[in-house]
């Protein structure tokens, strides 16, 4: 980079940078072979890859990190539609899974946590059991801080918390309500926290070993975030509105929620239900 650059500057990267870099590391990028079983990433990965890049370079430009805007020399990996990868998940699709574990508690639980609240994977590893709050109305509720340091406050219908004590007593620890304990909401067998990487490939793990066949039909793994899709989905056809389906999943922009939604949205106007199939 010495030779590449006029007037380098020493203990740093990004100062010198130039365009030319950025052009070609994004050329590299989409054909390295590191993506699965020693391939290109696929176009959604190298999308979300270069979106995180960018975002950086725009935040060192503006921060005058950098004088260059380098972020503006990243193509655009805008997805087909065919691209996008599919992780919608039904009501019956769950419910077989819930199923299929109904008499394991752990699974049981861990599962229906995930469909039941839409929380991330990543702040059910790391929630607290103290973090529980008795309403007023009777419901029991977990507060907590998600993605991007924003709070949530679920409901949690009383299945769930019938499901949740029932994992606490299988893992022998305590069940009583108490604010001061802080102790994880979901105990590894240790009784510490779940790594949420850990947590998430247990998930995709028991998923799999279901055999079930529309888990046989679907071409990729099915992982936790799925049932924030599912959340999505549910809610929509129960008659939520986007607004609140969005304020519930913590999306910052309506367009995550409404591509979660894209395929209930269409149908809700497809014209073939104006049809009157009497006629017929």
């Amino acid at each position: 980079m010495r030779q590449d650059v006029d007037y380098y500057i020493e203990e740093t990267i990004f100062k010198n940078l130039r365009p030319w870099h950025i052009r070609n590391y994004q050329a590299y990028l989409s054909t390295a072979l590191f993506g699965k079983g020693g391939k290109p990433y696929s176009p959604a990965t190298l999308d979300a890859k270069m979106t995180i890049l960018k975002s950086f370079m725009k935040w060192l430009h503006e921060a005058k990190y950098i004088q260059q805007p380098l972020h503006k020399e990243i193509l655009s990996t805008t997805l087909s539609e065919q691209e996008i990868p599919n992780r919608d998940l039904y009501y019956h699709e769950v419910k077989q899974l819930l199923d299929y574990y109904k008499n394991h508690p752990i699974n049981y639980g861990l599962l229906t946590m995930l469909a039941m609240t839409g929380l991330r994977v990543q702040e059910i590893a790391k929630a607290s059991w103290g973090d529980y709050l008795d309403s007023l109305s009777g419901h029991y509720r977990l507060r907590g801080v998600g993605k991007g340091g924003k709070k949530f406050d679920k409901l949690l219908h009383p299945s769930l918390y019938e499901r949740i004590l029932a994992f606490r007593e299988r893992r022998h620890v305590s069940t009583a309500l108490n604010s001061s304990d802080q102790g994880p909401l979901f105990p590894t067998k240790d009784g510490g926290y779940y790594q949420y990487k850990n947590l998430s490939n247990y998930i995709v793990r028991i998923i799999q070993r279901t055999e079930l066949p529309f888990i046989k039909e679907r071409t990729g793994r099915i992982t936790p975030h799925y049932f924030r899709h599912f959340y999505a989905i549910y809610s929509r056809l129960q008659g939520a509105d986007i607004f609140l389906i969005q304020k519930e999943l913590g999306h910052s922009d309506r367009k995550t929620t409404e591509r979660y939604l894209e395929k209930v949205l269409q149908r809700e106007h497809e014209i073939g239900l104006m049809w009157k199939e009497q006629d017929f």
